[in-house]
């Protein structure tokens, strides 16, 4: 996994440990608005990168990528839009003890990995 991680941007990343974050609490699969807002709650506790707040089509390009990169899966909720379109939901493809260990080693994001198991 950590490998996955080190071709990853740290938006992606902050994306990736907000869904963590969700699945650590079993709020998962979760929709593009539920985990832009365990991002925010995530990057409260980065004192020393600079991530800002990432707005919803920011979350869903990273959860894309992250589909494609292998940590996150695409589950079918049976939910559909405003306007009746599908709605996709994510979960972590593995534990998401795995994914905490993973992120640790990561600088930038290792205070708020701590916050996350503490939440859990």
């Amino acid at each position: 996994m950590d490998s996955e991680l080190s071709s990853l941007s740290l938006s992606d990343r902050v994306v990736l440990l907000g869904l963590t974050s969700l699945e650590a609490v079993e709020e998962t699969p979760a929709h593009a608005p539920a985990v832009r807002t365990a991002c925010g709650d995530c990057t409260d506790a980065l004192a020393d990168a600079v991530v800002g707040s990432l707005d919803e089509a920011a979350v869903a390009r990273g959860l894309n990528v992250l589909e494609v990169e292998g940590p996150v899966v695409r589950v079918d909720d049976g939910e559909s839009s405003a306007v009746g379109k599908g709605r996709p939901a994510f979960a972590l493809e593995e534990p998401a003890s795995e994914v905490l260990s993973a992120l640790e080693d990561d600088a930038a994001l290792s205070d708020a990995v701590d916050v996350v198991r503490e939440r859990a």
